[in-house]
């Protein structure tokens, strides 16, 4: 009995040291899973930040401008957006202000430059605006500030603060500003930002000199006239469509000969309901967008409509004048669209002339320079256009392959009133003939500036003195009765020298004679 109880207990302390001993290498796999489970928490908690940083510096870059390193566009949108709800009562005036200058600039000195100046506007800004303001670089050239519960005092003393920033960058050139107000309504902060930053360009628009006072309101009536251009720029694919933008002529008329030797084409819009409309009623709209090229490129195939309309009606074609828009300036697709209307109603090259604006052609950039190149090597004929207008530097004259000038009529009304201005008006056109240029004036009004501009050697005059623009049924219609009552064939007059030589040589002949 006693062996049977040792061998149980025996087995008793086998299967306690086993149950030990199993428990003892379940504890250990407990201790390490649970030592896994601390390093697999430690890890993923490792990632959890790693992405957390991740997607920060994602929304850093997304919301951050490029160039200038402050907030953009979508920062703009979503802090204004945030703003407007959580302070429904607060009293908002939102400022957009760009560079006004900043198109010299980039011409002048380089986008480099024009990179450093953009910068230094940041800084600029982010020093000058109250911690309640949420500013951004909102497009290229572009700035807004969101203005909250602020007086319209330290409104205007942030943006003299800004601007006087602004004109101590550089000893070398001015960097000047425009500032565009808007005070929003609190029932219009539901509406889309980018209008109510339009609204801000508007009233930039608006600013006459920035020199002079660089900031603008927006006003009732900008509202009218913006939605008024709103309007006009969606009734525009119509009219074109409708042909209701028509040629007119306006001659040029040759001042030996007094007959008319060529066209400028300029352009009237047949407005419902207001008639025909002047081009100073639109196209500061169209310049300011992408509309201008499509308006271009509908006038330049109307011309060529008109000459092919007197060629086919053996009608002596007459050269016309088209005027090249500066964003034409900025690729080549327009020389290959003028080759195709070209071809299309085999026009002669020689009958279109290319007037090429002076401010898109004073100071051009090296890519400017190589496009009207490309004009030239294609065959085209070319003039400056507006010359004297602004600055029109001398250079203009030997840097660019140009035939023509066309002095602009507030070149000659400034110089045609004192014995300084007629003298530089004299000597200029002078200058012109020795570079075998042909010279023009427009704006020519009285007989007294046709026969000075005759006498100094001007070529060719425009002006209401001859006609003011003219339908092409007008037009045609002058040109013939001009040719009639104009023309005279060379007639001679003896004068009583003449008589005597003539005598001489009667005498001398019958001398032979006999």
């Amino acid at each position: 009995m006693g062996y049977i109880l040792g061998i149980i207990i025996l087995v008793l302390i086998g299967v306690i040291v086993f149950l030990c001993r199993q428990m003892r290498t379940k504890d250990y796999h407990y201790q390490y899973k649970a030592n896994k489970m601390e390093t697999m928490e430690a890890d993923y908690e490792n990632k959890i930040q790693s992405l957390q940083t991740t997607i920060k510096e994602l929304n850093e870059t997304a919301y951050t401008h490029t160039v200038t390193k402050i907030g953009n566009i979508d920062y703009f949108i979503d802090r204004c957006s945030s703003l407007f709800d959580r302070y429904p009562l607060a009293s908002f005036v939102m400022v957009g202000f760009s560079i006004s200058n900043m198109g010299k600039i980039n011409q002048i000195f380089g986008p480099s430059e024009g990179d450093k100046v953009m910068i230094y506007t940041a800084d600029s800004l982010r020093n000058s605006v109250p911690n309640s303001a949420t500013y951004a670089h909102v497009n290229s050239n572009l700035f807004g500030i969101l203005f909250r519960d602020v007086s319209e005092e330290d409104i205007l003393k942030a943006i003299g603060t800004i601007t006087e920033k602004l004109a101590n960058y550089s000893p070398t050139f001015a960097v000047t500003a425009s500032f565009g107000i808007y005070e929003i309504n609190p029932e219009h902060t539901s509406d889309s930002l980018m209008d109510i930053m339009n609204c801000t360009l508007l009233a930039q628009k608006a600013i006459k000199d920035p020199k002079h006072e660089n900031y603008a309101y927006f006003t009732e009536a900008l509202n009218r006239t913006y939605n008024e251009n709103r309007q006009m720029s969606q009734e525009m694919e119509e009219a074109l469509d409708q042909h209701k933008f028509i040629v007119y002529l306006q001659p040029m008329v040759d001042l030996h000969s007094y007959q008319i030797v060529s066209a400028e084409a300029l352009v009237r819009w047949d407005y419902p309901g207001k008639g025909i409309l002047s081009p100073y009623a639109f196209l500061p709209l169209f310049e300011s967008s992408s509309l201008i090229q499509k308006l271009d490129y509908y006038m330049w195939e109307e011309c060529c409509k008109v000459i092919r309309r007197w060629i086919d009606n053996k009608m002596t074609p007459l050269p016309i004048s088209m005027n090249i828009s500066p964003i034409h300036l900025q690729s080549l697709a327009f020389i290959d669209k003028l080759e195709q209307l070209l071809k299309a109603y085999l026009i002669p090259k020689e009958l279109l002339i290319l007037e090429l604006p002076e401010r898109g052609v004073a100071n051009a950039s090296k890519e400017v320079a190589e496009i009207i190149g490309q004009l030239k090597q294609h065959g085209f004929t070319l003039c400056i256009d507006n010359f004297g207008s602004v600055h029109s530097p001398l250079n203009l004259l030997k840097d660019f392959p140009i035939e023509r000038i066309k002095l602009d009529r507030s070149f000659l009304n400034r110089n045609s009133n004192s014995d300084e201005g007629l003298t530089i008006l004299r000597y200029l056109i002078a200058m012109a003939k020795e570079l075998n240029l042909t010279v023009i004036t427009e704006g020519v009004e009285s007989m007294e500036q046709a026969n000075f501009l005759t006498d100094i050697g001007c070529d060719i005059a425009q002006g209401y003195f001859f006609a003011k623009p003219l339908t092409v049924r007008l037009f045609d219609q002058l040109n013939k009765s001009m040719l009639r009552t104009l023309y005279r064939p060379s007639e001679y007059y003896p004068t009583f020298d003449d008589f005597e030589k003539d005598v001489d040589i009667l005498t001398q002949m019958m001398q032979r004679v006999g």
